[in-house]
């Protein structure tokens, strides 16, 4: 799956503005501010993972309904022509 050069924008904004934050987090003090925005950019992507298979499972789920909705209704057309 590839990601839109604007997400990979956001998400790198994102972790530079909240790298800021976090600064006084006592076990990451002597961090390269680099690696914290890493840390938040990895971050950032498995969220935008989980919320893709999520969509992606409901996107499924509706297409089964649809294709219910649709052979039920063809069923009932051959049933009235007859």
């Amino acid at each position: 799956m590839r990601v839109p050069t604007f997400y990979l924008i956001a998400i790198l904004a994102a972790g530079l503005g909240v790298s800021g934050c976090n600064r006084t987090d006592r076990d990451r003090r002597g961090e390269p501010a680099a690696r914290q925005v890493g840390r938040e950019a990895y971050d950032a992507s498995q969220d935008i993972k989980r919320g893709a298979k999520k969509a992606a499972q409901e996107l499924r789920k509706a297409g089964k309904e649809l294709r219910k909705g649709w052979n039920e209704e063809r069923r009932e057309d051959q049933v009235r022509r007859k």
